[in-house]
């Protein structure tokens, strides 16, 4: 980042960062909705709509020209809390109701592993205050595809028409492990070594 760019303060009140805030809501949304029981369907639909700001936060700020770093690294947290802390509620309630098998924890397991993978670079990163990489097609598909698996896990501990959840699982984790090395080796690229 040249020296010009650092010293300009950017204008964080914007739409992206707003939708950005309002996943970070949504995340707190469905931890209650998961705890309070509520349908899996009313949660996977809120989850949904979590995912669907994370796609439209990016698509406005380069349209309207307001990507800033500070949004950057605000959507990569956001993204990875709405994703965490949804499967951790998720594990807790579910496994003190006894609906979830060891089948489902696996499978929320491997949808995070680009998260497992990069968080320990993500900190490193964040502490010694490194920008954020571009984003990579290879992070917004496993994004998508989490936002696809994780409700079709949630609907398959009700009805096992979603059983191949398992399926989606696996390609998650495999598009996540590649998406985790490829954000390690980008952080590395930006002098992260």
């Amino acid at each position: 980042m040249k020296k010009s760019q650092k010293s300009k303060r950017e204008n964080i009140w914007n739409i992206p960062n707003t939708l950005t805030f309002i996943r970070v809501v949504i995340t707190f949304a469905i931890i209650y909705l998961i705890f309070a029981r509520f349908s899996l369907v009313t949660v996977a639909i809120f989850f949904i709509i979590g995912m669907l700001t994370d796609f439209l936060d990016g698509q406005i700020a380069r349209r309207t020209k307001t990507v800033t770093e500070f949004g950057r690294q605000f959507d990569m947290i956001a993204d990875r809390f709405l994703m965490t802390m949804t499967a951790i509620a998720l594990i807790i309630d579910f496994s003190i109701q006894g609906v979830l098998t060891r089948s489902h924890m696996f499978q929320v397991f491997l949808i995070l592993s680009r998260e497992i993978v990069s968080f320990p670079f993500a900190i490193v990163a964040f502490v010694w205050r490194k920008p954020v990489p571009d984003a990579r097609f290879i992070g917004k598909l496993t994004t998508f595809m989490q936002g696809v698996t994780l409700p079709a896990i949630l609907l398959s501990t009700k009805n096992e028409v979603f059983s191949f959840s398992l399926y989606l699982a696996i390609a998650t984790c495999i598009i996540g492990i590649f998406s985790a090395l490829t954000y390690v080796k980008d952080l590395q690229n930006e002098g992260l070594s």
